[in-house]
């Protein structure tokens, strides 16, 4: 019963079962600082990404993600710079305009929220410790077309 009373009070926000509600971000975006990111739609049980951020002309920075269940629910998988060695964040609060990963273990960061807002943004944020000290970084977006 305190579970239920928990779960209503979150408005709707639980841990996932399958990639269904993440449809919000779907779709082809463009932050701040030349970083742009691109998500299919969920299908499958999973969603692809991939994300870079160029500079002056070089990218300095890339990342292939992926969204899938995984044992008990549902995670995102990161492969920042192509790492053979990905990292996985397990969905902890879930809803059809917000997600929460997390991965305690990770050096940083440790979260990776993903938010709707509005018909036309998305709104990322990384964030927990890193050398002890807390550090989070926003990356909002905004929908253009894919190309």
């Amino acid at each position: 019963m305190r579970i239920a009373l928990w779960l209503l009070l979150l408005g709707g926000m639980t841990a996932a079962q399958d990639v269904g509600q993440l449809g919000f971000m779907t779709g082809c975006w463009q932050g701040r600082g030349g970083t742009e990111e691109q998500w299919m739609k969920p299908l499958g049980g999973t969603l692809f990404g991939m994300s870079r951020t160029v500079v002056k002309g070089k990218t300095v920075f890339w990342e292939f993600l992926q969204i899938r269940v995984q044992e008990g629910g549902v995670v995102l998988v990161a492969q920042p710079g192509g790492n053979p060695k990905p990292v996985t964040f397990r969905a902890t609060q879930v809803s059809d305009s917000e997600v929460v990963f997390e991965n305690p273990e990770h050096d940083f960061p440790q979260r990776i929220l993903y938010r709707k807002q509005g018909e036309t943004g998305l709104f990322a944020r990384i964030d927990g410790k890193e050398k002890g000290k807390e550090k989070g970084v926003d990356f909002p977006m905004t929908r253009v077309k894919c190309e």
